[in-house]
């Protein structure tokens, strides 16, 4: 297994922290040579930099395997090894959309067969989304609130029913005294969340040939949501060349709540031209891993793929209820993970269960670890508390969303590398087994092992890997028995301490847990 130099990397510290300035293309953090090593994109300019690759073909559910870890973010559907480098994220990230669309949400329209017409008058964004192949329209209205001054300003787009406030559940004074613009996502305008038959919704009317609810929804209503996200950063990105509105489009962030968390994290996820996602207390079908779910909390008790809303997610996701969520090619840890390279906070609240709390810390981690193996893991955060209502921030939360907004929206350098749980014996481990990876990559540059040492090791991973992956638990189990022995052989001549192999041990005892043994 080719080591890459992305996990070289992962033992160099972030010395933080001065007051400076980040461009759209440099994550420069002054005394890290990761920042120096690593100067990956924040942002881009298109929607889907993955839009070319031609989507993989998925097996027939029968022949889908299960796994009973969550899947490894950088592993092809098609197999093979993992694709550790930067370069090959575009292609994998494309290939969990195409999954999270397939089994979850449905399709997201090509942008292509639509044509955009945008303007700004009276305070009030007027984009008109015009579908080419039949001729109808659907428009959006969003009333922005426009800092003092001439612009271009950073922007917040809040998801929402009503108002003006643009901010979703965030008090709207973090955007306010930052002279960062908020725009409001008035949802229903694209498909309506309380309603009964959506065949009505501006959303099916222009595209008739999909169905949500009813037992027949070919599409749900997240992958409708996001995409009314994306047509109103068109109509800003329209508006904002024609000269008429002020916003630096660099600069966008996406935030809401509960179900309303969902759909930033589906936005976010799905638009490269979100700088920053807010998914705040989105519960199940948002943050929490659905594997999780299902393993650690009773039925009833949280929201699974048992018991979700099935106008928001299509109606073939009812095929993975129960222990069939172990078929799943993805799970949410990966959703959070199409965020990358670009920012990510996520937020808890233990208060109320039914947000599977447990279940978003692992999947956290899980994403967590993704930023980390590509050398932007201070662009993610999780904050799990309790204490407060549904939807509420606070004081004690405030600053950890401000330093999000300061460094991403108004590129200051400050730390934003944020783990906020009531969990230190909560086991996620045996979960990830693949983060074993960032562990070697840290041995390695540490100079405890070999860069052969790291190989053998790394192969032996790799094996243990697929095996789990093509639901091979017992070959998985053997491999991993070969991993422990060679690590202990390192102990014995001295190339790890015992604390170290310890480490490396009990993720893989964690595992062999999770594979039954």
């Amino acid at each position: 297994m080719k080591l890459s130099p992305l996990l070289m990397t992962l033992a160099v510290p972030v010395l933080c922290c001065t007051t400076d300035r980040l461009t759209s293309g440099n994550t420069r953090v002054v005394g890290s040579l990761l920042a120096e090593r690593q100067s990956l994109p924040l942002v881009y300019d298109v929607e889907n930099t993955g839009a070319n690759y031609a989507k993989p073909v998925f097996p027939a559910f029968d022949q889908l395997a299960s796994m009973w870890i969550l899947p490894d973010p950088f592993r092809s559907f098609a197999g093979g090894p993992p694709q550790l480098s930067f370069a090959s994220w575009s292609r994998r990230r494309a290939e969990i959309k195409a999954a999270i669309e397939n089994y979850e949400i449905g399709a997201k329209p090509d942008p292509s067969d639509v044509d955009v017409a945008a303007t700004f008058a009276n305070d009030t964004l007027t984009v008109v989304v015009t579908r080419k192949s039949n001729g109808r329209s659907l428009t959006l209205r969003s009333r922005i609130n426009l800092p003092a001054g001439n612009g271009p300003f950073p922007a917040v787009i809040g998801m929402t029913f009503f108002g003006s406030g643009g901010t979703g559940s965030l008090p709207s004074d973090i955007f306010t005294s930052r002279n960062i613009a908020r725009i409001p996502y008035y949802h229903d305008q694209v498909t309506k969340y309380f309603a009964s038959d959506h065949a009505g919704d501006p959303y099916f009317y222009l595209y008739p040939e999909y169905h949500v609810g009813n037992g027949a929804g070919n599409v749900g209503q997240y992958s409708a949501w996001a995409w009314g996200v994306s047509r109103l950063i068109d109509g800003i990105q329209v508006a904002a060349r024609q000269g008429s509105l002020p916003i630096d489009v660099s600069h966008l962030a996406v935030t809401g709540c509960s179900y309303a968390g969902k759909m930033a994290l589906f936005a976010g996820a799905l638009d490269e031209r979100v700088a920053l996602t807010i998914a705040q207390e989105s519960g199940g079908g948002g943050a929490p891993a659905w594997r999780v779910s299902h393993a650690i909390e009773p039925n009833g008790t949280v929201e699974k793929i048992d018991n979700t809303n099935y106008t928001w997610f299509m109606q073939g996701m009812r095929a993975f209820s129960a222990d069939n969520v172990y078929k799943l090619p993805h799970d949410h840890q990966e959703l959070m993970a199409m965020v990358a390279p670009r920012a990510l906070l996520v937020t808890g609240n233990t208060d109320y269960t039914w947000l599977s709390n447990r279940s978003a810390y692992v999947s956290a981690r899980g994403a967590q670890e993704t930023y980390r193996e590509l050398g932007v893991g201070d662009r993610f955060g999780f904050y799990i508390d309790g204490g407060h209502a549904h939807c509420n921030v606070p004081a004690v939360e405030r600053p950890v969303i401000e330093a999000f907004a300061d460094r991403f929206l108004l590129g200051l350098n400050v730390t934003t590398d944020v783990e906020i749980h009531p969990y230190p014996d909560l086991e996620y481990q045996g979960w990830m087994p693949w983060s074993l990876r960032s562990d070697i990559g840290q041995l390695l540059a540490a100079g405890a092992l070999t860069a052969d040492q790291a190989a053998g090791l790394s192969d032996k991973l790799d094996a243990a890997l697929a095996s789990i992956a093509a639901a091979k638990s017992t070959s998985a189990l053997h491999q991993l028995d070969a991993f422990v022995n060679q690590v202990n052989g390192f102990i014995r001549i001295g190339a790890l301490t015992p604390e170290q192999g310890a480490a490396l041990i009990a993720k893989v005892t964690s595992t062999r847990a999770r594979l039954g043994a």
